[in-house]
């Protein structure tokens, strides 16, 4: 399949600019040609033209964690354990469908059943409209830990690489390592590390071995050193946790001096500054008087801004992440997350949009293949009515979405 696109202007992702050209030519799913419309159209009488004359052209955004099987409740956990192999795929192409016409073009799936394998099948994209998806299985995570409900488990350094070895060989695209206790997961403290550095190192080692990428599970500063000392590509979360002795929740506490030791060492950490944030809507317009505990809760919101910067000064790299499908977070909102970076976090727009395409894109080893408008790439587009680099919230209504040069429909187009 051939086509032309007439955009009103077009991202360069190298430069961080617009081009000064408004014309893209699509061929076989990828980028084939990007010029001035008015030659491309003249050097190809014969091609369809997709008009966006009124829209700004930029890469297709990228979540670097998602959990496709849960359903974005407050009982996410309930939902996946009441539910059947059969269910958990259908609600998973059900969010993979949302993230798409989102404008989410390639989404990493932090945490999963074996079951979502099957969208590896080859007939699975052309029954549902689905993402580019990189999937992890079930994490490596120990006896009781978190996300042992996706049912399985690990103890020992040994069996951690075997089940490297074995999620390589199912077709798994990356690692997982729940390095803490988790939320979701009853008798998993978030403030508790749950593996040693030897065992996070060997991990790493087994999936560098194999060329699979790895992400950790990482609650608490503990944790963090842990994972930047084994060579984690990428730190999840980050929260710093502590649990506050006066109200029996957890507090955020940075620590200048730990964290300091890796300033200037090149590493990826996603924050998820938008999962959950929906929780504390009606607090924090003030809709709702706040309890200590809500005033509480938006105070640590706050540290959590805090200290996505304090590691962006580092130099460590963001990528977009949200967390989709725990907590009340929704997998059509990964727009709020740029949003957050850039109206909370003091992020510039075209940094914000960065972290969810080339920074994404090589957190996942892809950036030969997604996160820019460059000819020879994969054609994954975002059309927007405005531009986001003034208004970043242009992505949370994209007028268009192409997917491997698939045209997406989207509702009410």
């Amino acid at each position: 399949m051939e086509y032309l696109i007439h955009a009103h202007g077009i991202y360069d992702a190298g430069c961080e600019t617009l081009r000064a050209v408004n014309g893209l030519r699509v061929r076989d799913g990828r980028i084939a040609e990007i010029a001035a419309y008015d030659a491309l159209r003249e050097r190809h009488p014969g091609l369809q033209t997709l008009d966006w004359a009124d829209c700004w052209l930029f890469p297709g955004l990228i979540n670097t964690h998602v959990h496709l099987e849960f359903s974005a409740t407050e009982t996410a956990r309930q939902d996946f354990l009441e539910g059947t192999p059969g269910t958990r795929l259908l609600q998973a192409a059900h969010a993979g469908g949302s993230l798409l016409r989102s404008g989410v073009t390639t989404a990493r799936d932090a945490g999963s059943s074996w079951g979502l394998l099957d969208l590896r099948h080859p007939q699975a994209r052309r029954l549902a409209a689905l993402p580019r998806l990189q999937l992890a299985g079930p994490p490596l995570t120990v006896t009781g830990g978190h996300l042992h409900f996706l049912g399985e488990e690990t103890d020992t350094r040994e069996d951690m690489v075997r089940q490297v070895r074995i999620r390589q060989k199912r077709g798994c695209d990356a690692i997982k390592l729940i390095v803490t206790g988790g939320q979701m997961t009853p008798g998993s403290l978030p403030e508790r590390v749950s593996l040693t550095q030897e065992e996070i190192a060997a991990v790493v080692a087994q999936a560098q071995l194999l060329g699979l990428p790895t992400f950790a599970h990482c609650l608490t500063t503990e944790g963090f050193v842990r994972c930047m000392q084994g060579g984690v590509d990428c730190i999840e979360h980050v929260a710093c946790f502590v649990r506050c002795r006066e109200n029996g929740l957890l507090e955020r506490v940075y620590e200048p001096a730990r964290m300091e030791a890796f300033r200037g060492q090149a590493r990826y950490f996603m924050m998820g500054l938008s999962a959950g944030y929906h929780q504390l809507d009606a607090f924090r317009e003030g809709h709702l008087p706040c309890t200590a505990r809500e005033s509480f809760l938006l105070e640590q919101e706050e540290r959590m801004f805090e200290i996505f910067g304090a590691c962006c000064e580092l130099g460590l790299e963001p990528v977009c992440g949200t967390d989709a499908g725990t907590g009340g977070t929704r997998f059509d909102e990964t727009w709020l997350e740029l949003a957050l970076m850039v109206e909370r976090a003091g992020r510039t727009s075209a940094e914000a949009i960065r972290s969810a395409t080339r920074s994404a894109a090589a957190c996942l080893g892809l950036e030969d293949e997604t996160g820019a408008l460059s000819v020879g790439m994969s054609a994954d587009i975002v059309a927007l009515r405005e531009n986001p680099l003034e208004t970043i919230r242009a992505y949370g209504c994209p007028r268009g979405v192409i997917s491997q040069g698939e045209v997406v429909q989207l509702p009410g187009a």
